[in-house]
């Protein structure tokens, strides 16, 4: 399908949630598992998914949480996008299973009703990574996977650290600036992920951060049901 992102454009990995450059995608063939009782919704997910051309993936269709559940014993899937509204077991109690027993595996959820209560279910309930909305754009959908990988990738690069406020973040983040001291580092900085359950807290940290002028913010995004920044730390060496 036409229209995909190109990723040697800049644009294509800017976060969708602030304005900073994101990293490459590790390339390799990612396993996504499709979950939606409409045949034609299916078949249309997974032509998106094999058109896409920021990453590699292959698709694999249920169409319904029975068989779901029956696929992801027998194999292992990077995500699964899940439609909300599907008889017997719904969208969100498929996810929270996959949340429970494969937790390491993104959720995704698909729904065709922009109900705020259903995404904040599945956000406190199953920890849903992402949601996409029908009618779908194709490159919202290939984007929205795309971006959960990435961020899957990053946070295991990365150290996560749970804040309790702005002010215990601040004082972390000022003790790592310091351990660096004058150790070499990458270029980019060392890597640090702070977590917030408060978006009031999630954001006064982002300003600090950006006031301060020191550590670079690398990305800011909700990620399992809670608010992240992932912070390149620099050594305060030679700093006045």
């Amino acid at each position: 399908m036409s229209g995909a992102v190109n990723p040697s454009s800049a644009a294509s990995r800017v976060s969708s949630f602030a304005f900073v450059q994101l990293p490459e995608l590790e390339p390799r063939r990612y396993q996504v598992l499709v979950v939606d009782d409409d045949e034609s919704a299916l078949q249309l997910i997974e032509h998106c998914l094999k058109s896409a051309t920021d990453f590699e993936c292959e698709a694999s269709l249920a169409k319904d949480a029975a068989e779901a559940k029956s696929k992801l014993s027998s194999d292992r899937f990077d995500a699964v996008l899940a439609d909300q509204m599907m008889p017997g077991e719904n969208g969100i109690e498929l996810l929270m299973h996959v949340k429970e027993e494969y937790p390491q595996t993104l959720r995704i959820l698909i729904t065709a009703y922009s109900s705020l209560g259903a995404v904040l279910r599945a956000v406190n309930l199953a920890q849903v990574h992402s949601y996409i909305e029908k009618p779908f754009d194709p490159r919202h959908l290939n984007r929205a996977v795309y971006e959960a990988l990435l961020r899957r990738q990053e946070r295991q690069k990365t150290q996560v650290m749970n804040a309790r406020s702005v002010e215990d973040a601040l004082q972390m983040l000022q003790g790592l600036e310091r351990a660096l001291g004058g150790a070499p580092t990458r270029p980019d900085g060392a890597g640090v992920t702070f977590t917030f359950d408060s978006p009031v807290d999630f954001n006064q940290f982002i300003f600090e951060i950006l006031q301060a002028k020191a550590s670079v913010i690398k990305d800011v995004h909700v990620f399992e049901g809670r608010f992240h920044v992932m912070v390149s730390i620099q050594s305060t060496s030679g700093k006045a």
